[in-house]
């Protein structure tokens, strides 16, 4: 179908020009359609070689800096091993940059790899310090800020319908962990932990209370129940 601007009128003609007054008539339909589509393309496949050429870069400035901080430590202080650190931080941002901000990999999974990575970051500096802080100070510190982060982003997200059940999922985790090392462990600093199995409990109950209907929705749903 053509449009002829000056009538302003749709005109089906094989013609180029308009019946009526005889101007040019732009193209629309399908050849429009087909152009945007291709400068679209041409637009994603230039944005892909940048990204690809960025990744590249980082991965080279990783190598590099891993490598050079590596031979710095070794040659100057064998004794205490602090390269590790970096070799980590590094991976770590390569999960912030590849599993987080550039990935279109579900809300789950993103906080799944991001506790990971800086739980890995967290124990190698606890290695090399030679002391016992993690499991007693850092990991409750990790869970309360996580569950309050998730709390957070449930009040005020757009899409908090769409993160409920994730979310859920993750609050039974982490009062799970709680509670195994309230129970288990003796040996670890208890009143954190208990601050959270408490805090965290109560976000789950309120979490099931409101967000009760749509998280067994979403259950049948992907049971197929």
């Amino acid at each position: 179908m053509k449009y002829c601007k000056h009538c302003k009128a749709e005109v089906q003609s094989s013609e180029n020009y308009c019946p009526l007054c005889y101007n040019y008539l732009d193209t629309e339909g399908e050849e429009k359609e087909e152009f945007v589509y291709y400068l679209e393309r041409d637009a994603s496949r230039k944005r892909a070689i940048g990204n690809n050429f960025l990744l590249k870069l980082f991965l080279y400035l990783s190598i590099c800096v891993t490598v050079v901080c590596f031979v710095i430590n070794y040659f100057t202080d064998k004794h205490m091993l602090w390269s590790p650190v970096v070799f980590v931080s590094v991976l770590y941002m390569w999960i912030l940059i590849m599993h987080t901000i550039m990935s279109s990999r579900s809300a789950f999974e993103k906080i799944f790899f991001q506790l990971v990575g800086i739980i890995a970051l967290l124990l190698t500096l606890e290695r090399i310090s030679a002391s016992a802080w993690f499991l007693s100070y850092v990991l409750p510190a990790i869970l309360i800020a996580t569950t309050s982060v998730l709390a957070m982003i449930s009040l005020i997200s757009k899409h908090k319908k769409a993160l409920i059940t994730t979310f859920f999922v993750f609050y039974i985790l982490f009062e799970v962990v709680s509670l195994v090392f309230l129970i288990f462990l003796k040996d670890v600093y208890f009143l954190l932990y208990l601050i959270h199995a408490i805090y965290n409990g109560l976000i789950l109950l309120g979490t099931l209370l409101f967000g009760g209907k749509i998280i067994r929705n979403e259950v049948a749903k992907k049971a197929h129940l």
